[in-house]
């Protein structure tokens, strides 16, 4: 055997018994290829498993599922994506921190990546590096829903008490075609906010013929029949929260609101 296929020999660190051959080598490294091959398609089928796991509640399940994905192929993105989903519901925030970041490391070019993790980032508090991941996202001619990353970034700017940055972006979102409910909601506070009382009292008639309330909508909607000074739609929004949602945090505050004023 030459000098230099010892030396070769010498450099592939695989726990290979021998080096006999060139034609021996190439064998190896076609099992070596299919052995990766069959880790990143385990870590695939894990990956669908845990993410179906996950919303299904079966969040210990889940756990395992990804951290077997992992185990299988460190370098498989959305497996940490999954990961970083699955600790943030779990309230393990340093931990989901970490995966969100490997996730897209191993792929920066996956916009739904940045979207979650501009979610993330937002609900950490660190506002400028959220809108940069919604950037990435809305700013991806290929992402086919990018109205989701412009709403989430507009309620990411209502979060951070910026108003007029918010109502452009649901502006935007409702131009790319958003029917979302977080959509014209998200629209019709920031006209609110913005002084712009009966075009938030038109975005909420429309929130209302294609959604159902929440306690929540139910609280803008009040709030916009005040500003507008609506006292039948007032009323009608109040009788709906309470007979709806009478134990919800937006309709005690109601009525504590409501025998303040007597």
């Amino acid at each position: 055997m030459s000098h230099r296929l010892l030396s070769v020999c010498a450099l592939v660190l695989l726990g290979l018994t021998g080096c006999a051959t060139t034609g021996g080598m190439e064998s190896d490294r076609g099992s070596i290829e299919r052995h990766v091959g069959e880790n990143r398609q385990a870590a695939e089928i894990n990956t669908e498993l845990a993410a179906g796991y996950m919303r299904q509640g079966e969040l210990k399940v889940s756990m395992e599922k990804v951290r077997r994905a992992i185990r299988f192929d460190s370098g498989y993105a959305p497996a940490h994506h999954v990961h970083a989903l699955l600790l943030q519901r779990l309230g393990e925030d340093d931990k989901a921190a970490k995966a969100f970041a490997q996730a897209v490391r191993l792929d920066g070019e996956n916009s739904d990546m940045a979207n979650n993790y501009g979610g993330f980032l937002c609900s950490q508090g660190d506002y400028e590096r959220a809108q940069a991941m919604f950037r990435r996202a809305y700013g991806d001619p290929l992402y086919e829903t990018p109205e989701y990353a412009l709403v989430n970034s507009g309620r990411c700017y209502q979060q951070a008490g910026d108003q007029t940055q918010a109502l452009a972006q649901f502006r935007r979102a409702m131009d790319e075609g958003a029917r979302q409910p977080a959509a014209l909601l998200g629209l019709a506070q920031a006209l609110l906010e913005t002084g712009e009382g009966r075009e938030a009292a038109e975005a909420m008639r429309q929130y209302e013929s294609r959604h159902r309330h929440t306690p929540r909508s139910l609280s803008v909607a009040i709030a916009i029949d005040r500003a507008v000074s609506d006292e039948q739609a007032l009323n009608n929004h109040r009788l709906i929260l309470r007979g709806r949602f009478p134990d919800s945090p937006e309709a005690q505050a109601q009525a504590l609101e409501q025998e303040g004023s007597r």
